[in-house]
């Protein structure tokens, strides 16, 4: 009895669970229409802000006088400019963006003094001390003609420079100027006062940018949209004026309106102050009216001090972009007798006994170390940089 008993209620278990296997699983409950409505109506959470720092320095006037480039000829020769630079490459390569600009056409003679000319070794120089961004756009830019300024742009671009102020066709210059670094992406502009008198020809007119105020107003709004931040080049002022001129100054606050974050000025050929500007939608844009000669062989001892910008572009996790930092290390061009030893030195580093070869001493005396660090001094104020304070460390 006991046995027939557990038979029947092992049979009764599996018919039980037979029964169980058959009955359909519950799938999970199907939301409310309304739900799924108001589900697929909010709007996707968007991507979080990468915060952002990248490194950019600024040279002046890189103004080749013939001099230079016989300094720079070889016994076979070619021309080697790497020198001139070796004191300054390695805070210049340091940086994130390098920019410079290029006095003078680079169309491959050696051209004397008022039309200019030099080497496209000297290219290979820039881009070896680590520049990746030229102005074109200065007085100089037509000595050689449309066709030097072409053969200029096109050495550039062979060597994956980014031109500005300058260009090949009307085609390139509808093209905006762009560079991405870090996560951010800058835009630039170029501007000139004037070519030296030598006239743009007819037909030719995209091939140089002239400073216009509706041009820069219509450029900078066109530009600002497709960049984080905004860089404009301005080939301006009075040669050998430590001060800005009125007109220099008119000309930034309205740049600084239309939204740019960083303005470099040259054409001075000596160091002017840097000021913060508050633009109309209160943005902040530094300025800095000249960086003075990057090198030269003028013969003033004003000419001779000129300045590194350095800065850094923060983007917060907000998403607000900034200038951190922006200051500028007084340089000093050296040369000696005979037109020999071009070299650019921080001017911290220059020594009293260089200082006591300076061929300047011919022209323009005295010089002494004590002048060159009260002008810097002067000039620059609380802007002034020393080689700690460089926003690029080699």
């Amino acid at each position: 009895m006991k046995r027939w008993n557990l038979r029947r209620f092992a049979a009764l278990f599996c018919c039980l669970a037979l029964l169980g296997g058959c009955t359909p699983v519950e799938g999970p409950a199907e939301e409310p229409e309304e739900e799924k409505e108001q589900q697929e109506a909010l709007p996707p959470e968007e991507p979080a802000v990468q915060p952002a720092r990248v490194t950019l320095v600024a040279a002046g006037d890189n103004l080749l006088h013939n001099t230079i480039s016989f300094d720079a000829e070889q016994g076979d020769g070619s021309y080697d400019f790497r020198p001139v630079y070796q004191f300054v490459k390695g805070m210049v390569s340091a940086a994130d963006i390098a920019f410079l600009n290029q006095e003078v056409p680079l169309s491959g003679t050696v051209g004397r003094y008022p039309t200019l000319d030099a080497p496209q070794q000297a290219a290979d120089a820039v881009v070896d001390c680590g520049f990746d961004v030229v102005n074109e756009a200065t007085n100089h830019a037509l000595d050689k003609g449309v066709q030097g300024l072409m053969t200029t742009l096109e050495g550039w671009q062979q060597r994956g420079i980014l031109t500005l102020g300058a260009f090949l066709s009307p085609e390139d210059a509808s093209q905006p100027r762009l560079l991405e670094k870090g996560g951010l992406t800058f835009g630039f502009l170029g501007y000139t006062y004037g070519t030296n008198g030598i006239p743009i020809p007819e037909g030719q007119e995209y091939c140089i940018s002239l400073i216009d105020r509706a041009k820069i107003q219509s450029d900078i709004a066109a530009l600002r949209p497709q960049c984080d931040y905004l860089v404009v080049s301005m080939h301006w002022g009075t040669e050998n004026r430590l001060t800005p001129t009125e007109e220099q100054q008119e000309l930034a606050q309205m740049i600084a309106d239309c939204g740019a974050d960083l303005i470099i000025g040259h054409h001075p050929h000596v160091l002017e102050p840097a000021q913060w500007l508050t633009g109309a939608g209160g943005n902040q844009t530094f300025c800095v009216y000249s960086l003075g000669n990057f090198v030269s062989s003028q013969n003033t001892k004003e000419t001779m001090l000129g300045g590194l910008l350095s800065l850094t572009v923060v983007r917060d996790e907000a998403g607000n972009i900034t200038t951190e930092a922006p200051g500028i290390l007084p340089v000093i061009t050296h040369f000696e007798n005979g037109g020999k030893n071009y070299r650019i030195y921080p001017l911290e580093d220059y020594t009293q006994d260089l200082i006591s070869r300076h061929a300047v001493r011919k022209y323009d005396s005295p010089i002494t170390l004590e002048y060159y660090q009260d002008l810097a001094r002067q000039v620059l104020g609380e802007f002034q940089q020393t080689k700690e304070t460089f926003a690029c460390q080699p």
